[in-house]
């Protein structure tokens, strides 16, 4: 089981200007989703959140932590599974989520 400490994460490489993302596991890891997942939830008081992923080896790890992030801080993971970022832009609109 991965800590979720922020002492165990190091440098947060892996915020860009316009999104998340970094090399697997230096710059982004399951504890950083984790840590993500919470801290975005409870900075949007979501009730509901959509996320989706890419067919990278990595992503059934990040997804899993992300999710247990955002249902730990209260909010409902809506998982859309294997699509683009254009599909995840949609269903946050179309389902009326709060991210």
């Amino acid at each position: 089981v991965p800590s979720h400490s922020p002492d165990q994460i190091g440098e947060l490489a892996c915020f860009k200007a316009y999104d998340v993302r970094g090399k697997i596991p230096t710059e982004l890891n399951e504890s950083i989703a984790f840590l993500i997942g919470l801290a975005v939830a409870e900075y949007l008081e979501a009730s509901a959140i959509v996320i989706g992923y890419d067919v990278r080896h990595s992503s059934p790890g990040l997804v899993e932590s992300l999710s247990r992030g955002i249902s730990q801080a209260g909010a409902e993971v809506m998982n859309i599974g294997l699509c683009g970022t254009e599909e995840v832009y949609f269903a946050t609109n179309f389902l009326d989520t709060d991210g």
